[in-house]
């Protein structure tokens, strides 16, 4: 289960003091942050107002309309807030194309669903309004996450992932090596209890093992750009990586025959599993259930490299199109300032993208479990061709999951020649 995964002089703000003074006093925290770091923008002439549109719900719908009414109050400007589902938003901006009717702002695109509106010339190049501050502030994952076509098309605003999770019940200290924790899962399982589990058929979650065992998706050109034309599904790390996945089910045996993530999932909120690799989509319920845990990294590999799965990045986008650049880009600023990710963090719980923004929300455990584990995770490639993987992976996870003699590297080679460019 997936949730439903630049640089020039800028000149200072300048706000008339006549309309701007009394609203800024309850603003000006951060618009001091804003000013200091991402350096907003004068020569807006008359304000226009400005329209978001985001996939955002609950909670972080919540904290979007609250920024948005503080920016309002700070430059006199009205913002509309307008929830669509994710497929509306990029229809709906294709269908306003040069109209000016479509959104402003886009917030909460994730960084894989974005390339279809930069190839159709619909997205701002941000590359003008960021500052170096700002990017030094993210990792180098979140970074490039919305970098495409060696433009950078959307500011980072946090992050999700898969993690370690552990119901501390049953494994009161979290792993801190990968045969550590084969071992501690090994203990539990017994009589219908079982010590590691995850939705292993699932690419999405299974790409922690061959990516960190030295696999990836895409390979990449000289410059360092994701190339579509090299797969590198097929390459020994990943068949390594493959191998260590089909040996944790069959050699280990911690792990139940039903391994879809339903069934999964309800196991650990039973408190039959000691532990699992899910993201901060199933904390609301496992906390509904009462199940203790710590959330962490994954152990590094037995040769001692880092763990590196998947993750997404929220971002923010401006529309191209956009009546008022220069208010939008002020307002995409104002959204992804640490105090804004800070606030996401508390009212929604998710993870901020600034290293900065994620030191200050350190006393909140799952959060900071899932900031160490997605650090040095890898953004879904933003390349539309990654449309094209999910199927063919799934299905040779199928094929190398089905028993304990499978062909691993016949089932990758399939994989990647069906990928391969024709």
């Amino acid at each position: 289960m997936i949730p439903d995964p630049w640089n020039r002089a800028r000149p200072t703000l300048s706000v008339p003091a006549s309309r701007a003074l009394l609203p800024l006093r309850n603003a000006l925290p951060k618009l001091l942050a804003v000013l200091a770091l991402l350096g907003l923008l004068a020569g807006r002439g008359v304000a226009q107002d400005l329209t978001v549109w985001t996939p955002y719900r609950g909670a972080a719908l919540d904290w979007l309309r609250s920024e948005a009414a503080d920016f309002s109050a700070a430059f006199d400007v009205q913002v509309t807030v307008v929830p669509l589902k994710l497929g509306e938003i990029k229809q709906g901006t294709v269908a306003a194309s040069d109209k000016g009717t479509g959104g402003d702002v886009l917030v909460g695109i994730p960084q894989d669903q974005f390339s279809a509106l930069a190839d159709a010339g619909l997205l701002a190049d941000l590359g003008r309004y960021t500052t170096e501050g700002y990017l030094a502030d993210l990792s180098a994952s979140a970074r490039s996450a919305f970098r495409y076509g060696g433009v950078l098309y959307g500011l980072p605003l946090a992050v999700q992932g898969p993690a370690l999770i552990v119901n501390t019940d049953l494994v009161p200290s979290v792993p801190t090596s990968y045969q550590g924790l084969v071992d501690a899962a090994a203990a539990v399982t017994a009589k219908g209890r079982y010590g590691f589990a995850f939705d292993v058929g699932n690419f999405y979650y299974a790409y922690g093992w061959l990516h960190s065992w030295g696999g990836a998706v895409f390979g990449r050109s000289v410059g360092g750009e994701l190339d579509p034309k090299s797969i590198a599904l097929a390459t020994p790390g990943a068949v390594a990586g493959a191998e260590a996945l089909r040996s944790l089910r069959f050699d280990a045996g911690v792990m139940p025959d039903a391994t879809d993530y339903a069934s999964v999932h309800e196991l650990f909120l039973k408190g039959d599993l000691a532990m699992t690799y899910d993201g901060p989509w199933a904390i609301p319920s496992i906390r509904s259930a009462g199940i203790p845990i710590a959330v962490a990294a994954m152990p590094p590999t037995p040769d001692g490299k880092a763990w590196s799965g998947f993750m997404n990045v929220d971002g923010v986008l401006i529309d191209r199109y956009s009546s008022d650049p220069v208010g939008a880009a002020n307002l995409a600023k104002w959204l992804t300032t640490a105090d804004a990710q800070v606030a996401l963090a508390r009212r929604a719980g998710m993870v901020p993208a600034s290293s900065s923004a994620l030191a200050r929300v350190a006393d909140d455990p799952v959060i900071a479990g899932f900031g160490a584990a997605l650090a040095a995770a890898e953004p879904i490639p933003n390349l539309p061709a990654m449309g094209e993987v999910w199927g063919p992976m799934d299905r040779a996870l199928a094929a190398i999951l089905a028993s304990a003699s499978s062909d691993v590297s016949a089932a990758l080679d399939r994989a990647a020649r069906e990928l391969a460019p024709h």
